[in-house]
């Protein structure tokens, strides 16, 4: 598929075509096809040396000699892989030779290399994976989602802090928090999800900033707006609330009573509100620089999503609004 040429376009978001579950020729396919939908934005590829001999020349490709694999070793793949398209895509982002990184690659070493490379904003210890969820009312926004496996009561206070400030990037006013934990009382829990409560408790001094304790079960009510929880926690709720979704859209779909058009499209609208590849993968926040990490089994429909969602985090100015909100 050849481009039509286009004006240049200032904004650029680089791609890694590696370490995903999809074929790279796939998810390349799928990206010309958003550039022919005339894009707002410059893709610049990161790829493998056999797979760069396999793209369009007259598109901006960085040829590399390595791939972090998903069954790689963070640390060793970080410190001997260099040359990487993960670890040279985070380089293009320190020197703003790009404006945004999209990944689906090896959870670990991208956290390693995006905190080792960028940095962390100041204030912010431990950087964290953010994912957007539907609820009954609005996006929930849930931190983390599986950057920190365990975290002491700081930094879920950190990640409260720059919840807070994406959901103002989204036009938000006054959003408030809620800590998942197994009941709603200030005492249920781990010694560290109680003291957590604590220090979340102290934001109220001057409004209602966080709403306590929220049960599993009344996550998508929709009351609050931001979610916190480390990383093991929010892994686990993220992925069992997508099983969930997926297997009763399925066994709806799959009822004779679907029959009905207006059912049907009932459920497509509710498939489109639910289904994971509508939302742009995680955000990598509390890093200098815009990441997004996609799954790592997405599709090529999924990665599109991803780009566009970091497309839309460059024009609203996310990196420097939630620097303020944090300041």
């Amino acid at each position: 598929m050849k481009l039509r040429k286009k004006a240049p376009k200032s904004l650029r978001i680089g791609i890694d075509l590696m370490g995903c579950d999809s074929a790279p020729e796939d998810i390349y396919r799928a990206v010309l096809q958003l550039l022919q939908e005339d894009f707002p934005a410059q893709i610049i590829f990161f790829a493998s040396l056999e797979v760069s001999g396999e793209l369009d020349s007259s598109l901006e490709i960085v040829k590399c000699s390595q791939v972090i694999h998903m069954d790689d070793d963070p640390i060793m793949a970080v410190r001997r892989k260099k040359d990487s398209t993960l670890c040279q895509g985070l380089q293009h982002l320190k020197s703003k030779k790009i404006d945004a990184f999209v990944s689906a690659g090896n959870t670990g070493a991208l956290l390693l290399a995006a905190k080792t490379t960028l940095k962390t904003i100041r204030g912010i210890d431990r950087p964290a994976l953010l994912a957007l969820l539907p609820t009954k009312k609005k996006e929930l926004a849930v931190l983390d989602v599986g950057a920190n496996l365990s975290l002491k009561p700081d930094h879920i206070l950190q990640f409260a802090a720059m919840g807070i400030a994406y959901q103002k990037s989204r036009g938000i006013e006054n959003p408030t928090v809620g800590l998942i934990n197994i009941g709603t009382e200030a005492k249920k829990g781990t010694p560290q999800l109680r003291e957590a409560y604590l220090k979340l408790d102290a934001m109220n001094r001057d409004k209602q900033v966080f709403a306590g304790n929220i049960e599993g079960k009344d996550v998508f009510h929709g009351n609050i707006d931001v979610l916190v929880t480390d990383g093991f926690t929010g892994n686990v709720f993220l992925k069992t609330a997508e099983g969930i979704a997926a297997f009763i859209l399925e066994e709806l779909e799959s009822s004779q009573e679907t029959s009905f058009s207006h059912v049907k499209h009932e459920l497509a609208n509710l498939r489109s509100r639910m289904h994971y590849a509508e939302y742009p993968g995680a955000i990598l926040c509390g890093v200098n620089g815009i990441v997004v990490k996609c799954h790592g089994d997405s599709s090529p429909e999924t990665f599109v999503h991803g780009i566009k969602g970091a497309l839309r985090l460059v024009q609203h100015g996310f990196l420097e609004k939630i620097k303020s909100q944090l300041g």
